[in-house]
């Protein structure tokens, strides 16, 4: 994507939230097969306001591998323009300090689902305009 009627700022947009949200899914499932660990505290993907200064030309999605923090538990990077992954708990905790709620792990995949068809589609589009414009 170095040609620029394809790396613009929405494109670039584009791309940061749908592999943004591949990481929330990936914590989400985390989240959810630790739901009955002892002391397993909940994490989500923080990328929204990275996300904010990619559309309004300021930031970018591309982090550099050479000092890209990994989280330990879930291997995901965590610092240089990339999505981090936060400890995010949810509202009840279990008597063992576990912050997993089923329920809110599972709407919050049913919600991060809808977001990435969302912009899947809007990217299918966006191309499809391109072709279109490109080929008449």
């Amino acid at each position: 994507m170095s040609n620029p009627l394809f790396n613009d700022s929405t494109m670039q947009g584009l791309q940061y939230a749908l592999n943004s949200l591949t990481q929330r899914q990936q914590v989400l499932g985390n989240n959810v097969a630790n739901a009955q660990t002892p002391g397993f505290v909940a994490q989500d993907v923080s990328f929204e306001d990275q996300l904010a200064s990619i559309l309004n030309g300021t930031g970018t999605g591309m982090g550099t591998n050479a000092n890209t923090g990994m989280d330990s538990n879930t291997g995901l990077s965590v610092s240089n323009g990339q999505p981090r992954v936060i400890n995010a708990p949810d509202l009840s905790s279990t008597p063992d300090g576990n912050t997993v709620s089923l329920e809110s792990q599972m709407a919050k995949v049913s919600e991060t689902n809808v977001m990435y068809d969302a912009l899947t589609q809007l990217t299918a589009d966006r191309m499809g305009i391109l072709n279109t414009a490109i080929t008449g």
